[in-house]
């Protein structure tokens, strides 16, 4: 490897070491070396030159990015050359931050303290194995995974020394396509009974993808009958225990994956699905958070991210067995959204997350749990109504707690609605679990409240105004601060009101509980227009305004 030729950039907070590690690079050829002291600046500096070489520290300041966020924005724009080479450095060895970087992907990670000749040997190693792979590199870094997996069929039949590493390239380029047959027919040109740790895990993960569970745990136990410190095969296992059901232990073997490596945040999200399963919701909360920390600095979509982060922390409140549990996790959820306002990461890249209209849905959220549902519901209609002002679709980011809302309110056709739209996007599947969840578990309610309210409307029309106010009345039970019900049940009362002298002082005991919880209320123009109506009509019965 010739480095006269070659751009080099070092990130390193440290300039004691920034100097020295200049000066092994300069004695060993390289003549353009630059230096930065931030991954901010090294960002900056690359979206402007390309590199060919580029090393950096794993802890780059308390409050900036490190080196894990460094390279996930770095391949994630597309700021580095496919023919670069990144190497992380760290004099943390533990277990958790070696894994950590291993998992963002890295052409190499070294151990400070090291010698010139161990930099220059892996430098080197890693430099020829990247080469050695660059059409299949350059084709992904086009966009082009079709041509992609071309060069790296090509290369399986042809490059004897980095087969190993072209077969996990074109393994995980057929899991992007979905064809999990082609990935196995990948694998299996390997000897599978050879103990291979790559190998068996990739066949582990790939027969998870193809439903065979019981193949999946068979090999992922192999793995760590092997090395016991797997925590990719302690993921696998805990997906096999949810499939067949075992919550319990597939919680703990997530719990024990994130012990030995919490610097995942796809294994967050494995146990954040598995957590609700289990209905722990302490666990989905932790998890929850640590998608948020590890995002935080990144280029991801930070408010959906921080929201599902506030919405498992108020999920813990939600489902707490006591008030002083749950008062304590409301405090938290209120706390957390405080210092979101200030965070400065948060805000960046989300010009059209609305703290205001947030805060609206979030206050609802915090009335639904207490039980105080009219004040939910007059929250969560000025957020709809702000929301409705300010954007033409519905995003998605406030959607998962307006339907919590809704559903807990007994809004069950607007919850209905809601779901229909946003179903329309793309929604991640921790998002698609709790819609499904919500649903199921208002299905009973919502089918109740649909039978009594259809069969009020059927006794209105029928004049049997009594059996109406019955029936709308049970309704409401289903559906407490439902709009179009208690409109409804407001009508049946007014016509009693007419004709039934002895059942004044309850029917105008009723009519006053629903202005009060109609009042002020958003509502959809017809909604509203028929309010009024019956407003007056009211106001002319008593005599008196309404």
């Amino acid at each position: 490897m010739n480095y006269a030729d070659k751009r080099v950039l070092i990130i390193e907070d440290q300039r004691p070491f920034l100097l020295v590690l200049r000066g092994l690079l300069h004695s060993m050829g390289a003549t353009e070396v630059v230096t930065k002291s931030s991954a901010e600046q090294a960002l900056s500096l690359c979206r402007k030159r390309k590199f060919d070489v580029i090393i950096s520290d794993l802890h780059l300041g308390s409050d900036k990015k490190n080196g894990f966020e460094f390279i996930e924005e770095l391949r994630s724009q597309k700021l580095a050359k496919p023919s670069a080479i990144v190497m992380l450095i760290s004099a943390d060895s533990t277990r958790p931050f070696v894994l950590g970087s291993i998992d963002r992907g890295p052409d190499d990670y070294l151990i400070k303290p090291f010698s010139q000749n161990q930099l220059k040997t892996r430098l080197e190693r890693a430099w020829k194995k990247r080469q050695a792979l660059l059409p299949v590199y350059h084709a992904l870094h086009e966009g082009d995974t079709a041509l992609a997996r071309k060069q790296a069929e090509k290369l399986l039949a042809t490059n004897r020394p980095y087969r190993g590493s072209v077969a996990q390239l074109l393994t995980g380029i057929c899991w992007q396509q979905k064809d999990f047959a082609g990935a196995l027919n990948v694998l299996s040109d390997f000897d599978t009974d050879r103990p291979v740790p790559w190998l068996q895990l990739a066949l582990a993960k790939n027969w998870l993808k193809m439903n065979e569970r019981d193949k999946a745990l068979s090999m992922a136990q192999s793995v760590l009958q092997r090395n016991r410190f797997s925590a990719e095969a302690y993921d696998v296992v805990a997906e096999c225990q949810l499939l067949n059901n075992d919550t319990e232990r597939a919680a703990e073997t997530i719990r024990h994956a994130i012990k030995i490596s919490p610097y995942c945040t796809e294994r967050h999200h494995i146990a954040c699905h598995i957590a609700r399963q289990h209905k722990d919701f302490v666990l989905a909360s932790e998890s929850a958070q640590a998608i948020w920390l590890l995002s935080r600095k990144t280029v991801k979509e930070h408010a959906d991210i921080w929201c599902s982060y506030i919405r498992s922390i108020l999920e813990v409140a939600e489902n707490a067995e006591d008030k002083k549990t749950r008062n304590r996790y409301q405090q938290e959820a209120h706390l957390a959204v405080q210092r979101g306002k200030f965070d400065d990461y948060l805000s960046r890249n989300n010009d059209e997350f609305d703290f205001v209209i947030y805060e609206q849905i979030f206050t609802a959220r915090l009335h639904s749990i207490e039980g105080k549902l009219i004040e939910a519901k007059r929250a969560l209609n000025s957020g709809q109504e702000a929301i409705q002002h300010k954007y033409e679709s519905y995003p998605q980011t406030y959607a998962p707690d307006s339907l919590k809302v809704m559903y807990a309110i007994g809004e069950y056709d607007e919850a209905d609605a809601l779901v229909n739209v946003i179903r329309s996007g793309n929604l991640h599947d921790s998002v698609k679990q709790m819609l499904d969840t919500d649903k199921q578990k208002a299905a009973e309610k919502q089918q109740l409240y649909s039978m009594h309210n259809k069969e009020g409307i059927e006794h209105y029309q029928q004049g049997d105004f009594k059996a109406a106010r019955t029936s709308f009345t049970k309704a409401l039970q289903f559906a407490p601060v439902n709009t179009g019900v208690a409109l409804n049940l407001l009508q049946c009362v007014i016509k009693l009101l007419n004709t039934d002298t002895k059942e004044q002082p309850a029917l105008l005991t009723d009519s006053k509980r629903l202005l009060k919880l109609l009042d002020g209320m958003f509502m959809k123009p017809q909604f509203l227009q028929k309010f009024e109506e019956l407003r007056a009509e009211l106001s002319g019965l008593t005599g008196k305004a309404a």
